[in-house]
Parts: C-alpha cells; sequence; structure tokens
C-alpha cells in the first residue's frame, strides 16, 4: 500500500475499528439477552436460578473494562488525530488484509454490531459494510488473546513450547559471549505478532528486529513495548465473546487476564540486552529482491544502519539468523519466502522454524499485487523445497502445541508444529 491517503485510510479504519469495540459486542450480548428475555416466566425463572441475568451483565461489564484498556491503547496523540478527523461511517476495505489466522473459527455476526446499519444504505453496501465490521472485530479479538500468549502468565504454556525452542536452538548456534565481547549478530522475526519472541531474542544480546504487517497487532505491540511502565498494569477479558465450551463462567469465560507479566523496559531498559527494533510492513517489500541490490550503509554502535529509518536498506547477507514462528503459511507462494530468507542470511547463517501448516489464502480467490495466487504444500515438500532453495536442515521434530487456545476449555485446537534448524549452504 504505497499511497499514502490510501496508507492513511486504512488506520484510520483499524483505529475506529477499535473504538467501535465496545457498540459491536454490547450489541452481541444484548441479543443474547433478548433471547433470554423472550422466554416464558417459568423458564426465565429457571434461568434466573443459575445465575444467567447476571453473567449477562458480567459480561457488558468485561465488555467495557477491555473497550478501556482499548482507549487507553488507541490514545497516542496520532491515533487520536484518526479518529477526531472529518470521515464518513462507510469504509472500503483494503486487499493487503486476509481474514485467516492460527485460532480456532467462531462466528460472531451481528446484525446492528457496528452501531451504523440503521437502513439507510442500499441493502448490498449494508451487507459488505457488516462483512467488514465482523472481520474487524474478530481481528481485535485475536488481539486480545495475543495479550494472553505474549504477555500473561496464562500464556506460558504456549511461549514454553513455541518460543524456548528457538531460544535455546538460537544460542546452541551463537554461544554466549563473554560479557566484555560486544554481540553483532542480527536476527529477524517475521511475523513477530506482539513481539515477545523478538524481545526475548534481544534480551539474550543479539541485535533483534521484529517485523509485523497487521496493523491491530502493531497497534497493540506499540503499546506493550513502549508504553508500560511495570507489571499486572491492566487488565483484559479475553474470553468473553463466546459463550461456547467454557467449564465455568467465572473461572473461564469470566477469566480476568493480568498484563504484562513482565515490563520490557525493566529487560531492555538502561543498557541492558542487545539493540531491540521492529518494523511495519510487508516482509517480501521490505527484506525481498527490491533491497538486495541496495549498497550498504554505514553501522551504528548498536548493529544497524544509519539510514534504516528510512527503509533504505540492504538485506541481503544481513541476518545471522531468521527465526519463523508460526510464520511461513502466511505466504501465498513459499518459494518466495524461503528464497528470501536464504538470500538475507549470511552465508552459514540460521534458520530456526517452528509452525504448522495452515495456508491462509487457501481456497482465497484473491491474488497478490504481483497476480500469484495460493501455492499449497505438504511439510516433506516445504522441507524438500527448502534443500533446493541452499538450506541445510541439521535439526527437526514435532512439537504438540496451541495457539491462543483458551486455558482449560472444553474444545482445544492443537497443531503439530514442525520445527527445525537449517543452515545456509555455502
Amino acid at each position: 500500500m504505497s499511497d499514502p491517503n490510501e496508507e492513511r485510510d486504512h488506520w484510520r479504519s483499524v483505529i475506529r475499528a477499535f473504538d467501535g469495540y465496545m457498540r459491536y459486542h454490547l450489541s452481541a450480548n444484548h441479543a443474547r439477552r433478548m433471547n433470554f428475555l423472550s422466554l416464558d416466566k417459568e423458564s426465565k425463572a429457571m434461568f434466573d436460578g443459575i445465575g444467567y441475568r447476571e453473567k449477562l451483565d458480567a459480561v457488558d461489564e468485561g465488555i467495557r473494562r477491555n473497550a478501556e484498556f482499548i482507549e487507553e491503547m488507541i490514545a497516542t496523540p496520532v491515533f487520536a488525530d484518526m479518529l477526531d478527523s472529518d470521515e464518513s461511517e462507510y469504509h472500503h476495505s483494503h486487499s493487503h488484509s486476509h481474514s485467516y489466522s492460527h485460532e480456532q473459527p467462531h462466528s460472531h455476526s451481528r446484525g446492528n454490531g457496528n452501531g451504523h446499519g440503521d437502513g439507510h444504505l442500499p441493502p448490498n453496501d449494508y451487507k459488505k459494510q457488516q462483512q467488514e465490521s465482523d472481520l474487524s472485530q474478530d481481528k481485535i479479538r485475536s488481539t486480545l488473546r495475543s495479550f494472553v500468549r505474549d504477555w500473561a502468565i496464562e500464556g506460558r504454556r504456549e511461549r514454553k513450547a513455541c518460543y524456548d525452542p528457538c531460544l535455546e536452538a538460537l544460542e546452541k548456534y551463537y554461544p554466549l559471549p563473554e560479557p566484555e565481547d560486544e554481540r553483532t549478530i542480527r536476527v529477524l522475526v517475521p511475523g513477530c505478532g506482539l513481539g515477545r519472541l523478538a524481545m526475548e531474542i534481544a534480551a539474550r544480546g543479539f541485535a533483534s528486529q521484529g517485523n509485523e504487517f497487521s496493523s491491530y497487532m502493531l497497534i497493540a505491540s506499540d503499546w506493550v513495548l513502549n508504553h508500560t511502565t511495570h507489571r499486572h498494569s491492566h487488565t483484559i477479558y479475553p474470553y468473553l465473546h463466546s459463550f461456547s465450551n467454557h467449564l465455568s463462567t467465572m473461572h473461564n469465560l469470566l477469566l480476568r487476564v493480568q498484563i504484562p507479566d513482565i515490563c520490557p523496559s525493566d529487560v531492555l531498559g538502561n543498557g541492558q540486552g542487545g539493540a531491540f527494533s521492529l518494523v511495519a510492513g510487508d516482509f517480501e517489500e521490505i527484506y525481498g529482491p527490491s533491497s538486495w541490490d541496495l549498497p550498504p550503509a554505514p553501522t551504528t554502535e548498536e548493529g544497524w544502519e544509519d539510514n534504516e529509518g528510512d527503509g533504505q536498506v540492504c538485506q541481503k547477507g544481513r541476518w545471522g539468523a531468521v527465526v519463523t514462528c508460526f510464520f511461513i503459511d502466511c505466504a501465498r507462494n513459499v518459494l518466495n519466502y524461503l528464497r528470501i530468507i536464504h538470500t538475507i542470511l549470511a552465508d552459514d547463517g540460521v534458520w530456526i522454524n517452528i509452525g504448522p501448516l495452515l495456508w491462509h489464502f487457501e481456497n482465497s480467490p484473491k491474488k497478490s499485487p504481483k497476480g500469484e495466487g495460493s501455492i499449497e504444500l505438504s511439510l516433506d515438500e516445504v522441507k524438500e523445497l527448502a534443500r533446493r532453495v541452499g538450506f541445510d536442515i541439521k535439526e527437526e521434530k514435532m512439537i504438540n502445541t496451541t495457539y491462543t487456545g483458551i486455558p482449560d476449555g472444553m474444545l482445544k485446537h492443537e497443531y503439530n508444529a514442525a520445527f527445525w534448524v537449517a543452515t545456509k549452504r555455502k
């Protein structure tokens, strides 16, 4: 998305989606309340007896608390300006977004959920608007659950399963230097989400850079990485949007989650750890062929180039390691990703991967800007393709893990994720 007006319109639509969270979800819960109130007197009394009315009220309150948190998260001046600017209430979608994720699916479509369904739009326009609203709110729910995965005590099990093997492999390949040595190994983490893995890499002394495409994740990661001051400063209710498959209303549906479990400034402040940065944008556009012929730039003491801020950095051979966690199946054409990772790695550089193959664009009619459709491969084909690109796979195993799963839920979507460590063949 290179057009500045289109870029601003997109960010404005994301901020307005966050701003509309409370209205949308209170409307959804109100539909439940109306279903309850439509029951006959005897049935209402039975449900009242087990606390269903209080449950609905508690969910309303949890939604309001989430909305207060979101309001603080988007309260930076640039975002506030986007909300205050004059704009029509009907927004078009942008082709760079897609609705797939590694999470378990739920439908939350609500007729009046976005507050704009007043009947004044033509039916087709209203249907499109509602679909866009549903998709936007699904991304916000995903963002709240990602806070648990990356920045809450309740996410430790997933982090241990997914992040620890990557960190252990990285430190095995690049042993820790003596304290007086300077660490200059650059590590790239594409699709870094809310940034915990990239931060943990920096905490171990590497020059770590995360890359993220989702505007929703970027807003959330900016807040947690740059605006938190102490641990457990905020409380969210990430699981109250669906009433299905909860063992307990109080301990599951209404689970209170405190974030962050650690404060990034406590980990990386006062000269601790290595350099840490986060770059927004499409992986192929930033690290792909358009960057490979740029002249090298002078390097700062922190390990980054002087002109990195404007995005004009030669990426060829720049990285000692690339760590991909639940990322490579985001590709329309995974061969593009493999070629880019291979090219941007230094000779003998290491690629560490963990994740499933839930091809995000499978069955999607949309093409990439280059006109490419989706190519889906099995695991053995991906690994053979990697070897042909120029990787030697040194270690590999399968790891069972969930992805933003509901703790102790009655339904679990568990991945048998592929983990490997590969080196760039000279």
